[in-house]
């Protein structure tokens, strides 16, 4: 997520790659939230646009973790007590997200009716990406305080990934302790989601990139991305190819994206790969100034998250879920749209607010 960074014309391909990511979940989230009041939705060719296409193929939650690695290698405040210290906290926020999105509205429900429904424990504690970024940037910390190299963090994180690939899914009958050892490996659906040992590799690979990136001589990064999209380019297009003849997440244990094995990993890396590479030749042709709104959706990744969820969770729980409305698809996708555009908008005035506050 939102990290302080030195700011260069040669990262701006980096903050498109976060922008059409942060854009692409949006979609997802509208579509997953509202696409599923629809009977015989999964079916529907305009939910596994959203929620497969957009929210799991293309650069979405991957790109997020990888370009968060990436700015990781570029941090003024890169110190290890400093990466524990915004994992922790980025780790809270997750659950404060977790209560203004959905978690009040199961409390209210609850309180009102007098009866409690299990699905407000997922409401107040489920595990979503935010969580999962905390933990990475506190494991993080935790390996350079070790004094472990970008090299080593990798290694680690192919470890772990394979770790998590061949473990399997446990369920202990306890919601508690699923919530606990969810958060590592998979336990349910209920309990667990970005796994930490299946997807810490996405950070590591971000951070072994972005040093690659930042050793790279002066006059290279040319040659560098054009062998990045070439390599990166050809594993896309047979991981893609492969898709679509042995289904999606084949690669995955039992199919599962936030359980994702270590070879999809390489096939998720590869797309975003692809783009940040493309990116970087599209900004050597297309002045920066063009993709401005792009490049400062980028800087609010995290305002921008957490603000279209608090939209999208009274739409679905006010309107779906208390008044019965089926939106149709073109209305669902027309919301995903207003999303972006809103949470960009309420975004950027928090931000001038605050730094209008700070200067007077």
């Amino acid at each position: 997520m939102k990290n302080t960074e030195i700011e260069t014309s040669r990262q701006n391909n980096l903050d498109l790659l976060r922008a059409v990511a942060i854009i692409a979940m949006v979609f997802c989230h509208a579509v997953i939230r509202l696409g599923i009041r629809h009977n015989g939705y999964e079916e529907e060719f305009l939910f596994f646009l959203g929620e497969v296409v957009l929210g799991e193929y293309f650069c979405v939650a991957h790109a997020f973790m990888f370009a968060m690695g990436f700015s990781l290698a570029y941090s003024h405040k890169h110190a290890p007590a400093d990466l524990m210290r915004r994992g922790i906290q980025l780790y809270l926020m997750a659950y404060v997200l977790n209560f203004f999105r959905y978690g009040m509205y199961a409390l209210g429900r609850d309180l009102i009716t007098g009866v409690y429904d299990p699905e407000t424990l997922p409401m107040l504690f489920g595990q979503d990406i935010l969580q999962f970024a905390g933990l990475a940037q506190f494991f993080t910390g935790v390996l350079k305080q070790l004094k472990l190299r970008e090299v080593h963090i990798l290694v680690v994180g192919v470890a772990l990934s394979v770790i998590g690939t061949v473990l399997p899914f446990v369920d202990t009958g306890s919601y508690a302790l699923n919530w606990l050892v969810g958060q590592f490996v998979f336990t349910t659906w209920e309990t667990s989601c970005f796994v930490f040992f299946n997807w810490y590799i996405f950070v590591a690979a971000g951070l072994f990139f972005g040093t690659v990136y930042h050793g790279t001589e002066e006059g290279k990064h040319d040659l560098l991305y054009k062998r990045l999209l070439i390599i990166s380019g050809c594993v896309m297009v047979v991981y893609i190819a492969a898709s679509f003849v042995y289904g999606a997440w084949f690669l995955c244990p039992e199919r599962n994206y936030y359980a994702t094995g270590t070879l999809e990993a390489v096939g998720l890396l590869s797309i975003d790969l692809t783009l940040l590479s493309a990116f970087y030749f599209l900004l050597k042709r297309v002045p920066a100034a063009r993709f401005r709104v792009f490049l400062e959706m980028s800087r609010d990744l995290t305002q921008i998250y957490a603000i279209h969820w608090c939209i999208l969770g009274f739409i679905d729980s006010i309107f779906c879920y208390s008044l019965g409305v089926v939106f149709p698809w073109a209305a669902i996708y027309l919301i995903g749209a207003a999303l972006v555009v809103v949470s960009y908008w309420i975004a950027k005035l928090w931000k001038e607010r605050k730094q209008a506050a700070a200067a007077a």
